[in-house]
């Protein structure tokens, strides 16, 4: 605790002190005039195609940019999509996790000008970036290579996110939105669960009494969204955003941005599902269906107050507000319990997220050589689901169902998680020659998380001889009620088998980071740039947990766990300017990936087809890479560029499968060492460019991958002390996750019509080749992620009355995302279609 105060007191005290000096900083009226007016040009254009390309041009390190001024003309709306739309990225298909260069979301990292972002989901490192809107970011940076400056945790990229400034004359702009998903034709009826509402603020608690009587409010049956109208589920949105300008006294300047937006969304998805062993068929949904509602409520406040041309403060407030709604019902073969093909499960999950985000830094330039930059932030999140349900029954061929007696079967669950987080950054800068310069500085990062989930499981009681039969296999209220409970047919009793008390399973945890890093950026010559550098890290983790088993290491019980790690980490970036086009670029550094909590605590987490546990033996990987890339500007707003880059993990961690007489999947260091190595290309071009400023023009990147791991089953016994047993089928096999080729295609067309009005016309095409989805243990066969084909179309017109117009057609190829098991029978584990989506979005600026 003294640690973290001291730390953060650090960072005020600092903070203090400059704005102190600034108010002591004079500078004539004249001259600030002058250099403000630059600075309001400069951010105006600052997430413009032509601004974000000079950067990268002018940049001592290798980055890659993506501006909201293209995100715009393709129609993308949410962080998530504009991120694949740089080179080398993939969203994974089932999940809200990025991958880049081929590695998945542990070796990524997400942060908001520089300050860590919290994941509003204790499987992932990182946040969904879908829940971020492109509204209110100037460009989103996305940072391959390793740089002292950044955090030492990440091996794919530090994906940042920069915050939207606005300067100008005062707006006010109002935008709304449509679509509908082109799937949704093929369901009858919408089906959620009871409870939830249309804005998903609506929150079920768990029942004081959870196990002393039937106290439950909420309906088993799922609901039709729309019935008795039987309205057609719609997508809509609706947002506010303003900015405007405000002088203060002779020399500051008030930049101040608003926004505040919901958007919901509905799909149905059909397809299957499946657990498969090498012949053994665990569980096999041949027919699946998915309703699916998400809502998403954004605020934000922007203040970006520059005191004069040297000093500028800045206040960032960032609430999020979503929910996911899942109603899921699964047909088809559950081993043991209905081999003939008789089985239905139904699902209801909700899952609700807060994520609240508030940063303050400044920039001062104290003399002409010295300057501090500093920021601090609290990052609060808290996600449950809160009552989700799950029912199994068992088809009777005369068109009713039995309601499985079995344990666990038939149940209500409760999870929450609450993660609090400081987090702090001052840099000092010294400039000592032209290009030169050096910087040093602090970051801290003090996380605590809470979590905790309930179950009750609700059993027909074997004393009662007839079974439970209902007809409607919607219709389990006519089951579990007050009535059947107080005429004892089920019980009702705890994950810990109490039928008294509703014990937590739960986990609790600590991770702080203490970072100095040392960085100098020397001008060789005109032409030769060089930047070395060095970060050391100090990282405690700290994990605690109760669940239903316990963990139990060399005839010790296991509930607590303590781990500290030393990591120094230099880094080097050389650029070389051949000529005022073109620039060679080599890059090495050490970076690491840290296991996150949820992966050491020993909880186990059961979904339909799929079950994970933590492993309190994961220890963190360690990441040497290299990068090589040339550069060529044609013109200001073009770039062509081809990098060769390389990575040696060593300690790689896999989510596997592990041996047991009841599958499930969990964390390990499965090997000593996995590489990968690849060329990534990037063209951004303008075709044609007609006489009245309209243009043509593209841009294209693509990547191949090699990727290879070793597989050490003597090694994960030998380190989980016989804990945990694996039985690979190779010695070596491709890395977990990381796709053998990736493209991305744009043309698009700006046209002018007129002196004020524009058209932007946008063709989009995304290419995902294979990869692994999970590793084969024991001869079941790789779970193989097939290649995806991608095809979106936007148009947006701009009148010059301040009224813009868009259509978006999204997903026109609408491919199977199919997955297939390498076994003898080449199974299917998971295959559903997305759905098309039409959209169109109105907006008007006063």
């Amino acid at each position: 605790m003294k640690a973290k105060t001291v730390s953060i007191g650090a960072l005020f005290l600092c903070m203090s002190t400059t704005v102190l000096l600034a108010q002591s900083t004079h500078d004539t009226l004249k001259g600030e005039k002058k250099i403000d007016e630059v600075k309001i040009i400069g951010n105006t254009k600052k997430s413009s195609e032509a601004n974000i390309i000079q950067v990268q041009k002018k940049s001592v390190e290798m980055i890659e940019r993506v501006g909201a001024a293209q995100l715009s003309k393709q129609g993308v709306g949410d962080v998530a999509t504009a991120v694949t739309k740089a080179t080398g990225t993939v969203k994974q298909e089932g999940g809200n996790t990025i991958s880049v260069r081929g590695l998945l979301d542990r070796y990524n990292a997400t942060t908001l000008n520089g300050l860590v972002m919290p994941s509003d989901d204790p499987e992932n490192k990182n946040i969904d970036l879908s829940l971020l809107k492109t509204d209110v970011i100037d460009y989103i940076s996305l940072e391959k290579v390793f740089n002292p400056r950044l955090m030492g945790d990440f091996g794919g990229a530090n994906i940042n996110i920069v915050s939207k400034e606005y300067s100008g004359k005062g707006y006010i702009a109002f935008g709304t939105d449509s679509g509908y998903n082109l799937q949704n034709t093929k369901a009858d009826k919408f089906l959620l669960q009871d409870g939830p509402d249309f804005f998903g603020t609506k929150v079920q608690k768990i029942p004081a009494n959870a196990l002393s009587g039937y106290n439950y409010q909420t309906s088993w049956n799922f609901k039709d969204t729309f019935s008795p109208s039987m309205m057609t589920p719609i997508n809509t949105g609706l947002n506010l955003q303003a900015g405007k300008s405000f002088r203060i006294g002779g020399q500051g300047r008030l930049n101040t941005f608003a926004y505040a937006g919901f958007n919901n969304n509905f799909s149905y998805l059909e397809g299957a599902e499946g657990q498969f062993g090498e012949q053994t068929v665990f569980k096999d949904f041949d027919k699946v269906q998915k309703y699916v509602y998400n809502t998403n409520t954004t605020g934000l406040l922007n203040l970006f107050y520059r005191i004069n041309p040297n000093h500028q403060l800045k206040l960032i407030t960032n609430y999020i507000h979503s929910t996911s709604q899942e109603a899921k019902i699964y047909e088809g073969e559950i081993r043991d319990y209905a081999e003939a093909n008789n089985g239905y499960v139904r699902r209801a999950d909700y899952k609700v997220t807060n994520v609240l985000v508030n940063q303050i830094g400044g920039d001062h330039k104290l003399t002409n050589n010295f300057s501090v930059n500093w920021i601090a932030g609290y990052n609060y999140l808290n996600s449950q689901r809160p009552d989700r349900i799950t029912n199994t029954l068992f088809g009777n061929g005369d068109g009713t169902y039995t309601v499985a007696r079995e344990s666990g079967f038939n149940n209500r669950y409760y999870d929450n998680l609450d993660d609090k987080e400081y987090t702090g950054n001052v840099t000092l800068n010294y400039n000592f020659a032209d290009q030169s310069k050096i910087a040093v500085g602090y970051q801290g990062r003090f996380k605590t998380r809470t979590f905790y989930s309930k179950q009750a499981d609700f059993k027909w009681n074997n004393e009662v001889t007839s079974p439970a039969i209902v007809s409607d296999p919607n219709n389990l209220d006519s089951v579990f009620n007050a009535y059947n409970y107080s005429k004892n047919f089920f019980s009702i009793t705890s994950s810990f088998g109490q039928a008294d008390v509703m014990k937590p399973i739960l986990y609790n945890g600590d991770q702080d980071i203490n970072s100095g890093f040392a960085n100098i950026d020397y001008k060789l010559s005109d032409r030769f740039l060089v930047q070395l550098g060095v970060r050391y890290d100090r990282i405690r983790q700290y994990i605690e947990w109760q669940s239903q088993f316990e963990t139990v290491v060399k005839g010790d019980i296991l509930n607590n766990l303590e781990k500290k790690y030393n990591k120094f980490l230099p880094a080097f970036n050389i650029k070389y300017s051949i000529n005022d086009k073109q620039n060679l670029r080599l890059a090495a550094s050490r970076t690491y990936t840290l296991p996150q909590l949820k992966e050491m605590a020993p909880y186990i987490y059961i979904d339909i087809t799929e079950t994970t546990q933590g492993n309190v033996f994961l220890k963190p990987s360690d990441n040497n890479n290299l990068d090589l890339k040339w550069e060529y500007f044609p013109k200001s707003s073009e770039v062509i560029s081809l990098t060769a880059f390389g990575k040696y993990i060593q300690d790689p961690i896999s989510k596997t499968f592990i041996n047991s007489s009841d599958p499930y999947f969990s964390y390990l260091n499965a090997g000593k060492w996995a590489y990968v190595f690849g060329l990534e290309a990037e063209v951004r071009k303008d075709i044609f460019s007609f006489s009245n400023g309209s243009k043509l023009y593209a841009f294209v990147n693509a990547t191949y991958m090699d990727s290879k791991a070793e597989l050490d089953k003597e090694k994960v016994q030998k380190e989980t002390l016989d804990v945990f047993s694996v039985n690979f089928d190779k010695k070596e096999d491709k890395l977990q996750g990381a796709a053998d080729f990736v493209a991305n295609a744009n043309l698009g067309l700006n046209q002018k019509l007129g002196q004020s009005s524009d058209m932007d016309i946008v063709i989009s095409y995304s290419y995902v080749g294979n990869y692994i989805y999970s590793i084969s243990t024991s001869k079941i066969g790789n779970i193989v992620q097939k290649p995806i084909n991608m095809l979106d179309f936007t148009a947006k017109i701009n009148f010059k009355n301040n009224i813009n117009v868009g259509l978006s057609l999204k997903n026109l190829l609408n491919p199977y995302i199919k997955r297939i098991q390498e076994n003898l029978n080449n199974d299917i584990p998971y295959n559903f279609r997305r759905g098309s989506v039409v959209g169109v979005n109105v907006g008007y600026k006063f």
